[in-house]
């Protein structure tokens, strides 16, 4: 069995819950479902920051990773989707641990870097 899965992410599309369907649930406030080409491999929900985050999920019968962060990693993970490329993410099975990454880039590459 392998222990991790990796991907690159290459498109993805944002959903903002609202309301709630059962009482005493714990819906995510936001989710971002990550894709490489048109393959659903990841999907990143946001809870509020107030009540506790429901570990990290693996669906072997969707071959799909649940990363679950609090609300206040949103913008980070946006700003990284948004303006950098290439992104990919891991997810080691075996200790219900995964991430979002950049590719390898240049020390102090900037968008906006002017030679003075």
């Amino acid at each position: 069995m392998e222990k991790y899965i990796d991907s690159e992410i290459t498109q993805y599309w944002i959903h903002f819950q609202a309301g709630e369907l059962k009482k005493n649930h714990i819906y995510p406030q936001a989710m971002i479902k990550c894709y490489h080409e048109d393959d659903f491999m990841l999907q990143i929900n946001f809870y509020p920051d107030a009540k506790s985050v429901p570990p990290n999920h693996y669906d072997k019968k969707k071959k799909l990773v649940y990363l679950r962060y609090p609300m206040s990693m949103y913008v980070n993970i946006m700003d990284i989707l948004r303006y950098e490329k290439p992104i990919f993410f891991r997810y080691n099975k075996a200790l219900n641990v995964g991430f979002v990454r950049t590719g390898k880039e240049p020390v102090g590459e900037g968008e906006y870097d002017a030679d003075f």
